[in-house]
């Protein structure tokens, strides 16, 4: 079973400009939605999953052909369990793309009964090659998948291939010995050839050792070294995010208060310390809510406009703002109520179900169960 979370994990960010340095003519369209699919990354890396859905649906309305933020949306789709618009995803890629293996791979972890449509003839063709080809469209599909790139070879791996060179050399020298040995075996003076080859195998053998000296020598430091690094990278990390609590601080000054909520969310997981904890949880307090308040409106608006889309993605960067203000659960509520008009009914009933959890005694628990049996009688 693929392990989803770290799917997202290993998927690299687009490098917009090395693509920008050969394409100087690429449409604003193309990099706008590069750009979003990079935040939505970002985005996921600080925990808010559903905004970067929503930075991915904004790339995909920006670029239809953008098949890679498809797959990237459908693993987000499963990562959330909204499984039905997962198949609708990737439906949508290997429709458009006939040979889209990762698409197809991920579909049939969600639906194991599916089967893409192949021509006879391929058919035949591949059961008859099937070892040769299958070994060649493995080695393809992990050269396409985006989980491939930017991966660095661990130091572990190097370690592992100066053993095994040592060893084949070491093996090939003893043939190489037993072989002149067994030549010259006979003649009268073996004896001499014999001592030559085994001082010459003692000193490939020092040479050997000597190398295997320094390589310990200079792994040691290197480990040294990336204990440094890695600490000086902590301490640069945590006054970047000092850094960042003076700008949310200037956003809200200037009452920017989804700017400065974005900034907070990129921030939330960020484990401050003192005096600069204490200011920015004095910046969550003030400013989430807000936030969300002002979502929650705008979503309300498009809502009774019966832009049901539109309304949904208000409602859920709402949730991710902040799910204890005063409006959390008719904000919860709404949202099951979009999920429902757009047929999205396992969604709905999951969120319905999460507000019942979270606010037992208001009237919209009563409202949701309803909805949820509304939902069950009409299957």
């Amino acid at each position: 079973m693929i392990d989803f979370k770290k799917e997202l994990q290993n998927y690299p960010p687009i490098d917009l400009n090395k693509l920008s340095e050969s394409n100087p003519d690429m449409p604003d369209n193309i990099k706008n939605s590069i750009m979003l699919y990079n935040k939505a990354l970002e985005k996921f890396r600080f925990g808010s999953e559903d905004i970067a859905i929503i930075e991915l649906r904004k790339a995909i309305s920006l670029n239809p052909d953008f098949y890679e933020a498809y797959n990237l949306l459908g693993v987000f789709y499963i990562y959330t369990k909204d499984y039905d618009n997962a198949a609708q995803v990737f439906k949508k890629v290997i429709e458009a793309e006939k040979n889209s293996i990762i698409a197809l791979n991920y579909l049939k972890k969600i639906d194991s009964s599916y089967e893409a449509q192949i021509n006879k003839q391929g058919k035949e063709k591949k059961e008859k090659t099937k070892d040769v080809k299958g070994r060649g469209k493995s080695e393809k599909a992990e050269e396409k998948s985006p989980l491939s790139l930017n991966k660095v070879p661990r130091k572990k791996d190097y370690s592992k291939k100066i053993a095994a060179g040592t060893l084949i050399g070491f093996i090939l020298g003893s043939l190489v010995v037993f072989a002149i040995s067994f030549k010259y075996y006979s003649r009268e003076d073996n004896a001499d050839i014999i001592n030559q080859l085994t001082a010459e195998k003692e000193a490939a053998t020092a040479k050997i050792n000597e190398y295997e000296k320094k390589y310990n020598e200079l792994n040691e430091k290197y480990n040294g070294l990336n204990v440094q690094f890695e600490e000086v990278n902590k301490q640069l990390d945590y006054y970047l995010g000092v850094s960042k609590i003076l700008n949310i601080e200037k956003l809200a000054s200037e009452n920017k208060i989804t700017e400065a909520a974005d900034e907070i969310m990129l921030l939330k997981n960020k484990n401050f310390e003192g005096i600069e904890k204490d200011r920015f949880d004095k910046l969550v307090k003030d400013i989430m809510p807000k936030a969300a308040q002002n979502e929650y409106n705008a979503g309300r608006d498009l809502f009774n406009k019966k832009d049901y889309q539109g309304a949904l993605d208000r409602f859920l960067k709402a949730k991710a703002y902040s799910d204890d203000w005063k409006n959390s659960a008719s904000n919860l509520y709404h949202c099951g109520i979009c999920y429902q008009e757009l047929n999205n009914n396992t969604m709905a009933i999951k969120v319905f179900q999460e507000l019942i959890e979270k606010y037992p005694s208001t009237s919209f628990a009563q409202y949701s169960q309803n909805r949820i049996n509304q939902i069950q009688n009409n299957q």
